[in-house]
């Protein structure tokens, strides 16, 4: 995944060599972690015979359909035909749930249904669980029920709350090598308050870096988290996949990291070369928690996941999740741990929301916020339709969730854009000023994501928009925080009285100044844009353009445009 960059302060020469290496790297890692998955998926399917490939979904602007899902059953001679029903699930729960929905299929008892997997992290189900958005799931495997009440309130779907089918404990990934030089089995403020920490992943939109913040921050005095969090926060990254790759990339240098004991179990399988062991903290550890949240709006489809979630329960499952390291919580069965690990397995309870937002907003002081400028396209081509919907009703209530979900500390303005628009026949109108995302502002900018379509109309004035955007973003610059301009659009630019491409691009060499940053990210829906023109304007100003072709890639892009910064030097950008 690619991180929009926003330099803080001036770079000379020998600093800017120093950032392409970390680029170089950062790219590397990104390579293994998406080979791993590639990996994994392999490994599955050598395991779980797949049959056949289930069509449908909507499509999106491009006409073209959603990609085949990870898994599919056969129609059986009970059935005269078969309803899809999809499930998301986590990158730990991937591979057995495609494995027990090929069981559950092959039984006689099971319904006239057709089970879809698809992997999901917890941010982009959060936004991709909204009602109106298109490929959303009839079931949603959460590995937290922490999660389930952040949707609840972002998403506003009121899913109710399930009670766990699988548990994986909270464990240390480590090098063989380093834990063989252990004598003891450490504890939490070892881990995290030595001369060589654990590195998390993002404790903001990762279940493990959560975990690990809520489990170990009671250990720690006042004074200790004051240096250990900053410390932590400096180093962090955005998903266990980078720390993964890490390791495969230099594992002689890669620090230690939290996981769920199935992504180690997984990764050892799929990564037998680069296998690493298991180190548990002495006070116990918290439990990633596997739950079936039933999500469906058509009743058929609601029965299809009630169905299964009852043989998630049964003993067939229990031995089918044991293979892949995940513990059943109805049927136990002995687990054992990779060799060379240090300490027994204690699952200790869960972290309460109240601990969970402590440990968050710890986190969120130990680096820096953002300041950003969201501008919309809401030219005539946004009303397209995409199915039953349309291209600005999926990017609204999408963007809706993304922006409410935002930490409250968050500077943030909305604007919008199609030509003349704005007073004086501006092609850019504010809706929001940028402001921090108290109470009332927070208000005030879900009302005025929310009435998106209202304004939908006219052509593309792009070039226009993007500059005055940065003109408005340079004179609010807070200098304490990271300052970006976002800006989602469907097209190219189409005013022809206004700014050329080049002269946008002059404009922003000249106005550009060291001491006060500005990243421009760009985000393309559909296939009209000109991803060659965004991601100059986005590179010449630290950032990265993301593209989003098709109705699934909204979710994810704005998960990454918005959520997956990289955390060093005490800043997350």
């Amino acid at each position: 995944m690619t991180e929009p960059t926003p330099p803080q302060r001036p770079v000379g020469p020998y600093e800017q060599s120093l950032i392409e290496s970390r680029s170089s790297r950062k790219a590397l890692e990104h390579r293994a972690a998406a080979a791993r998955r590639r990996k994994i998926i392999a490994a599955v399917l050598g395991v779980v015979l797949v049959v056949g490939a289930a069509a449908g979904g909507f499509v999106w602007w491009s006409g073209r359909a959603d990609g085949a899902p990870t898994a599919s059953g056969p129609t059986t001679d009970k059935c005269s035909s078969l309803t899809p029903v999809k499930l998301w699930v986590t990158s730990a729960m991937q591979s057995a749930a495609i494995a027990l929905t090929q069981a559950y299929e092959a039984s006689p008892s099971s319904p006239c249904i057709d089970y879809t997997v698809e992997t999901r992290n917890p941010i982009e189900s959060m936004i991709g669980l909204g009602q109106g958005q298109p490929n959303r799931p009839d079931g949603w495997i959460a590995d937290s029920p922490r999660w389930l009440e952040r949707v609840n309130a972002t998403a506003k779907i009121n899913a109710k709350p399930a009670t766990s089918f699988a548990q994986s404990p909270l464990v240390i990934a480590m090098d063989p090598a380093r834990a063989a030089t252990l004598t003891a089995q450490p504890q939490w403020l070892e881990l995290i308050g030595s001369d060589q920490p654990i590195r998390l992943s993002d404790p903001r939109s990762t279940t493990a870096g959560m975990l690990t913040l809520a489990a170990a921050l009671p250990q720690l005095s006042k004074e200790q988290g004051r240096v250990v969090i900053p410390k932590l926060a400096k180093q962090a990254a955005a998903s266990t996949d980078d720390l993964f790759a890490a390791y495969e990339t230099k594992p002689e240098d890669a620090p230690a990291f939290p996981v769920s004991e199935a992504d180690l179990i997984e990764h050892n399988r799929v990564s037998p070369q680069h296998r690493m062991v298991s180190v548990t903290p002495a006070e116990g550890t918290p439990p990633f928690e596997y739950a079936l949240i039933n999500v469906a709006t058509d009743p058929v489809k609601a029965d299809g996941v009630e169905s299964i979630r009852t043989y998630l329960k049964t003993p067939e499952a229990a031995r089918i999740l044991a293979r892949y390291g995940l513990r059943s919580t109805t049927s136990p069965v002995p687990m054992p741990t990779p060799k060379g690990s240090l300490g027994e397995v204690k699952i200790g309870p869960s972290p309460s929301p109240e601990q969970v937002a402590a440990a968050t907003d710890v986190w969120q002081a130990a680096t820096t916020d953002f300041s950003l400028l969201a501008v919309f396209d809401v030219s005539g081509s946004m009303k397209e339709k995409v199915g039953k919907s349309t291209r600005v009703a999926i990017t609204q209530e999408a963007a809706g969730i993304a922006l409410q979900a935002l930490p409250a500390s968050t500077k943030l303005g909305l604007w919008v854009f199609s030509t003349n628009i704005g007073p004086g026949g501006a092609d850019y109108r504010e809706i929001a000023p940028i402001a921090e995302l108290d109470p009332a502002h927070k208000q005030r900018v879900a009302a005025a994501a929310s009435h998106l379509s209202d304004s939908v109309g006219g052509g593309t004035g792009l070039y226009d928009t993007i500059w005055a955007a940065y003109q408005r973003a340079s004179a609010a610059y807070d200098p304490d925080r990271v300052n970006a301009v976002v800006v989602l659009t469907d097209g190219r630019n189409d005013d022809d009285a206004g700014l050329t491409l080049d002269q946008l691009k002059a404009n922003l060499r000249k106005a550009a100044n060291p001491d006060k940053p500005i990243a421009i990210t760009t985000i393309g829906i559909g296939p009209d844009v000109d991803p060659k023109v965004l991601s100059e304007i986005s590179k010449m100003t630290f950032s990265d353009f993301y593209a989003a072709p098709s109705p699934g890639d909204m979710t994810t892009v704005l998960a990454r445009a918005l959520f997956d910064h990289d955390c060093k030097n005490g800043r997350c950008v």
